[in-house]
């Protein structure tokens, strides 16, 4: 398995989408510090503001 990016929160998370995938997961990657995050680590990232971003909302629904 690929390690993802993983670095300090600047208070400009921003999270998207990307092209990437890591065993089949789509990768989602914050604008603001570069970490990224698939739906099977056991975090949840949230934007700037304290909400959860609609792209992360729907990977996890997507959690077995």
């Amino acid at each position: 398995m690929s390690k993802l990016a993983i670095h300090p929160c600047r208070s400009l998370c921003a999270w998207q989408e990307t092209r990437a995938e890591i065993d089949g997961l789509p990768v989602l990657a914050c604008r603001g510090c570069g970490s990224q995050w698939i739906r099977s680590e056991g975090w949840t990232p949230i934007d700037h503001t304290g909400r959860i971003p609609d792209c992360v909302r729907a990977e996890l629904v997507k959690r077995s």
